[in-house]
């Protein structure tokens, strides 16, 4: 955020004659941007759409009653407004001028009429380079200030992650640690119980699918894409290997309109994984009684599948936040547990392919995630 025009110009207050509407055609021709206020009041509300200097004569000063110092005094920390004060010869050190005042309020500069002009460009362009530095100094403080609210978020997100993670890995551990005591104890088990064998493989493969989550999370968060290796694949197979990991119950609720086949050269786990996200999602975040949609066609050079439920709408304030790392709605997070990875990695697969995810969430319509691909990734 860097000084706009109205930040920059000279306000001027002279009330008397036509020394203001003069004063302003003078600093014109110097290739200063000033402005003619009529009376303090007016002075006042353009203060607030922002000024780089104040140039007011004795009566200008008087005409306020004070309304410039409380003005100047309620300024920013970041805040200095130079005020170029014209007096008469003589009453610079007193009289009816609150230069007191003045000089507590802000940085002053007393000149002394009648005013030479190369003095008072000279003054006004040192003022403006100082209120310029400024603006620099707020910059800057906006944008710690921004740096310290996302530390802070981070560190909400961070302990969030942990916990999740805990809790998450708990349970295939748990699987892993039982089943492995178990045939420690009695090896003989492994012939007896064939499913303690399976049972640690499913758990082993659910730790690494976590774990290659985050990694890839990381990756598209550090601006990086992620690796795939596109084979020939039916994107039809890989919907159904999807839906074949769904419980019954959340299988029940999905209908689905697709082609016989829909081929191309993808990433056929990256797109099962992406496809098993959004399916989740939408069972997720729609009502239970509702079903879900899932649509696949041929589009132009490429293809596109839409997930829809009736769940409700995604603000649109929202919509951007949802595919950052640990990011969703807030009826989301109030709504399901979740490490908030999945539409991150979606989005990733479809830009890993050169394609893209787009989002749609009305009231009236529902929401809809729809993956567009080419039938081949332009790198391929």
């Amino acid at each position: 955020m860097s000084a706009s025009g109205p930040e920059l110009r000279v306000l001027v207050l002279a009330p008397t004659g036509r020394d203001g509407e003069l004063t302003c055609e003078v600093l014109g021709g110097a290739g200063i941007t000033a402005h003619r206020c009529a009376s303090s009041q007016e002075l006042a509300r353009e203060l607030e759409a922002g000024a780089g200097a104040v140039l007011l004569t004795a009566e200008g000063v008087g005409a306020g009653e004070g309304a410039l110092e409380r003005l100047l005094a309620t300024q920013e920390p970041w805040s200095d407004l130079p005020v170029v004060l014209a007096v008469d010869r003589g009453s610079a050190q007193g009289g009816d001028v609150p230069l007191a005042r003045l000089e507590r309020a802000g940085t002053l500069t007393v000149l002394e009429r009648p005013i030479r002009v190369m003095t008072l460009v000279s003054v006004l362009r040192s003022a403006l380079r100082a209120r310029t530095r400024q603006y620099e100094l707020r910059d800057l403080l906006v944008q710690l200030r921004t740096n310290v609210a996302h530390l802070g978020a981070e560190r909400v997100v961070r302990e969030r992650f942990v916990a999740l993670l805990a809790h998450d890995l708990r349970g295939p551990l748990s699987v892993v640690s039982t089943s492995a005591n178990l045939l420690a104890a009695r090896p003989q088990s492994v012939l007896e119980r064939p499913e303690l064998a399976i049972r640690v493989q499913r758990a082993a493969q659910r730790m690494e699918r976590m774990i290659r989550d985050l990694l890839d999370a990381n990756r598209i968060q550090a601006g990086g894409r992620l690796v795939i290796t596109p084979a020939r694949c039916d994107l039809v197979a890989v919907v159904m290997e999807a839906l074949s990991d769904l419980d019954d119950a959340g299988r029940s609720r999905v209908r689905t309109s697709l082609p016989d086949r829909l081929e191309g050269v993808w990433a056929a786990e990256e797109l099962r994984r992406a496809v098993w996200n959004l399916l989740s999602n939408a069972l997720k975040y729609g009502p239970a009684e509702t079903e879900v949609t899932v649509q696949a066609r041929p589009v132009g050079d490429g293809v596109e599948i839409a997930f829809h439920n009736e769940g409700p709408a995604i603000p649109a304030e929202e919509q951007l936040r949802i595919f950052e790392p640990f990011g969703r709605a807030r009826g989301a997070a109030a709504a399901a547990s979740g490490w908030g990875l999945g539409l991150t990695l979606v989005r990733g697969c479809a830009e890993a392919h050169g394609g893209d995810l787009v989002l749609t969430s009305t009231p009236e319509l529902g929401t809809t995630f729809t993956l567009r691909l080419p039938r081949r990734p332009a790198q391929y």
